[in-house]
């Protein structure tokens, strides 16, 4: 690399004194067109035994005039503010005051899901929820080009000791929100607040955390150790990785199996970190938290499959899984999902997604061959997660650009319409 020559510029008195002046009276901003406004949740999860009661505050001045939540009726209650606010349909729609402007409502967070056990808990010593409950989705409208900087804060029942989630903690124990994608920046992801055991490693890139209930029977560090095993393997295939990932684990009444979000996942702590046939829900979860890969319309096969293959290959890939073990892991795959003739629909789990699995394994020999080992489904992985929410035709165009030519894998019968 050749060497950088650094070239000095003297500067007069006066033009120091207008620069400084310059930056002194500038407006904070994100751009050249972007304004920057305060937005504050304030969670009280002392409220009630079910309930948080949550209030967001605007800075003043905030250039907002309307913010559009869509509540679900689920979870969203007495909702309440000053300014013009309109409850109907399912939405509240708020037009805040140009000072002090707050809206209250109240959040239900136990959940218990259909197939039974609880996604979201609130008991005497812990509370587990995610953030995409505690605030409503919302759009935003106001003065162009105006982003929030968003600040979350808990109160806790007296008693409890800490609060993890996915977003970085500040020194006061705040968190800070931000996510470029959003212009009203919502806190999503994993929340676990009580009573807690947790278990950290601060790596060069990311903080990954392992929390639950203390006194539960949760083997943090053996599930820190596990990630810390497959750690070079996952970054080999997906290459960025978040600043923060927390692990939430907890028992029963919690729901038994694992399900992610940004930055976060949650795994029941009854569950192996490697089944009986060789893939692990662990991995699997994580995979979804690491590429935050959707499928579009028809195609959650794709997210779905990509992360059970993973969930085995990075295994294999970092010791964990002998070539033989990896050809059983395989073989009962495709017995497993023998039965599956079409991978496209609006959800893909059990079989169809097995079969999606061993799909994704015949694409990656695909792209190998093709490229005398010099790219893999690795390389397609990370175009897909630029991408975020991908189709069956994105997929194609991704693998025809990384070999030169269209993909027979993903010409397959079961990927029929």
């Amino acid at each position: 690399m050749p060497a950088v020559k650094h070239h000095r510029t003297l500067l007069s008195p006066l033009m120091l004194l207008s620069i400084a002046l310059t930056v002194l009276t500038a407006p904070l901003a994100y751009g050249d067109d972007e304004d920057v406004y305060t937005l504050d949740y304030r969670v009280d999860l002392d409220h009630s035994k079910e309930n948080a009661l949550v209030r967001i505050e605007l800075g003043d001045d905030s250039g907002v005039t309307e913010i559009d939540f869509n509540l679900d009726e689920t979870f969203h209650s007495d909702v309440n503010a000053n300014g013009e606010l309109e409850l109907k349909d399912g939405r509240a729609r708020w037009q805040p005051p140009a000072k002090d402007a707050w809206l209250s409502l109240e959040v239900k967070i136990p959940h218990k899901r259909d197939s039974g056990g609880y996604d979201a808990l609130r008991e005497d010593d812990f509370a587990i929820f995610r953030g995409d409950d505690l605030i409503p989705p919302a759009s935003v409208r106001g003065r162009k080009g105006t982003e929030s900087r968003a600040t979350l804060y808990f109160t806790l029942p007296k008693g409890w000791n800490s609060i993890n989630s996915g977003w970085e903690k500040t020194a006061d124990g705040t968190f800070r929100i931000d996510n470029p994608e959003r212009r009203f920046d919502r806190p999503t992801g994993w929340f676990i607040a009580g009573k807690l055991g947790t278990r950290r490693e601060r790596l060069p890139d990311t903080h990954i955390a392992v929390s639950g209930p203390a006194g539960e029977d949760i083997r943090r560090m053996d599930v820190l150790s596990f990630v810390m095993l497959n750690w070079a393997t996952l970054k080999e295939v997906v290459g960025e990785t978040p600043p923060k990932i927390l692990m939430v684990m907890a028992g029963d009444p919690m729901w038994r199996g694992g399900l992610s979000g940004p930055n976060s996942l949650f795994v029941h702590s009854a569950r192996p970190m490697v089944s009986e046939n060789g893939t692990s829900t662990l991995l699997h979860e994580l995979m979804h938290t690491l590429t935050r890969i959707s499928g579009a319309k028809d195609d959650d096969w794709i997210a779905e499959g990509l992360a059970e293959y993973y969930s085995y290959t990075v295994l294999h890939r970092a010791g964990g899984l002998t070539d033989e073990r990896l050809e059983r892991v395989n073989s009962w795959l495709a017995d497993w999902s023998k039965d599956i003739d079409q991978l496209r629909g609006r959800s893909s789990s059990g079989e169809r997604t097995a079969r999606a699995a061993l799909l994704f394994g015949e694409l990656d020999a695909e792209i190998r061959e093709r490229t005398d080992g010099d790219k893999s489904l690795d390389n397609a992985t990370r175009a897909m997660m630029k991408l975020g929410e991908v189709s069956l035709t994105q997929l194609r165009d991704i693998v025809e650009d990384l070999t030169g030519e269209p993909s027979k894998v993903l010409t397959s019968d079961l990927l029929k319409d």
